[in-house]
């Protein structure tokens, strides 16, 4: 009966405790302790979003810069595509101009094989003609 007294008289000693209510003063050490831990594991990331921050204005600040660029490379393309344009027809303007006398003297040079065929067509008609009227 002593064991069952001292046991039930240390478990209630053990829970006394559980039945005590949180006074004001305690939740706001509480709070305090809670908000100090969440300061202190915020302020890493608070340093990252900083640095983020500037890493994203600078990017930005390229991204506007490289926009210049291209619009500055978008004017100077027609004049380039121009340029490219004339330098084409002045390549094929020199390659014609030296392979036309060769195309006039290939149509010539044709012409005259077809004449030469001709009179020699007509001579052997000649000569079949005096060979049979002597």
């Amino acid at each position: 009966m002593k064991t069952t007294l001292f046991l039930s008289i240390l478990f209630c000693a053990i829970a006394l405790p559980t039945l005590g209510d949180l006074t004001d003063t305690d939740l706001n050490r509480i709070r305090l302790i809670i908000n100090e831990e969440i300061e202190e594991a915020i302020k890493p990331i608070k340093v990252n979003s900083m640095s983020l921050k500037t890493d994203m204005a600078w990017m930005q600040g390229k991204f506007e810069n490289s926009g210049k660029q291209f619009e500055d490379v978008d004017m100077q393309i027609p004049h380039a595509k121009y340029v490219f344009y004339v330098l084409i027809v002045v390549i094929i303007a020199v390659v014609a101009a030296q392979l036309i006398p060769f195309v006039q003297e290939i149509s010539k040079d044709r012409l005259l094989e077809k004449q030469v065929e001709i009179l020699a067509q007509e001579m052997e008609a000649l000569k079949q003609q005096r060979i049979v009227n002597p």
